[in-house]
């Protein structure tokens, strides 16, 4: 009988260890880019260009005059990631007051975000919050695979959803992604420290010191 346990306890050894080791690496999940990186930061550190975020007749745009700009590509009818993700750029406004950061939302679904309904939003949620409402579906789906995210279409009718990733992208006044968050599980503290840190260490250049390409309208 204690053999016939014994047996059995082994049996289901490698499912314990799986789970075991599923946790640890979902645990990880929040810091592993910090810990790829070797660079001290806790986002994952990068120098990728940034594609141009303009809004006609509006003052702040992508990359931003000075400072810092946090773009999240998402819309206003997701119930994941999305409110998870405002949340922690809410805090971040909250813990930044007064440093040169402000916080871009570009919905990926303008046929359904109305331009008055993001104002409204933006308006909010405070006045470092501004919308990018690119000019179609196809539109928003090209500027979130020019910033490495993803973003399909699931389902049909006026019901769809979409499938996107739910990162953070940190854009500088050179017109440079900066740091970037991959999961919306985030230690705040820490990001809180990234961004002091990357402000301390950004050159006063302004953005015509550091030209883009010409940039493309997002919105009208």
């Amino acid at each position: 009988m204690a053999t016939g346990i014994r047996s059995g306890g082994r049996r289901w050894l490698p499912a314990i260890l799986f789970i075991v080791v599923l946790l640890t690496v979902l645990a990880l999940l929040p810091v592993l880019p910090s810990l790829l990186s070797g660079t001290g930061y806790y986002g994952l550190r990068m120098d990728l260009p940034a594609a141009p975020l303009v809004e006609p007749g509006r003052s702040l745009q992508v990359p931003p005059q000075d400072g810092l700009s946090v773009v999240f590509f998402g819309y206003q009818s997701c119930g994941t990631v999305c409110p998870v993700q405002l949340t922690n750029l809410l805090t971040l406004q909250q813990r930044l007051a007064g440093a040169p950061v402000n916080f871009v939302f570009v919905t990926l679904d303008p046929e359904r975000d109305s331009r008055s309904r993001l104002d409204q939003v933006m308006a909010s949620l405070g006045p470092k919050f501004v919308a990018v409402r690119p000019e179609s579906g196809a539109a928003a789906r090209n500027l979130a695979s020019a910033y490495n995210d993803y973003a399909h279409r699931v389902g049909g009718g006026e019901a769809y959803e979409l499938g996107h990733s739910a990162h953070l992208h940190v854009v500088s006044s050179r017109g440079r992604r900066e740091l970037l968050y991959t999961t919306p599980d985030l230690d705040m503290d820490r990001v809180t420290e990234d961004l002091n840190r990357l402000l301390s260490e950004q050159p006063a250049t302004s953005l015509a010191e550091h030209p883009n390409p010409a940039p493309e309208l997002a919105s009208q």
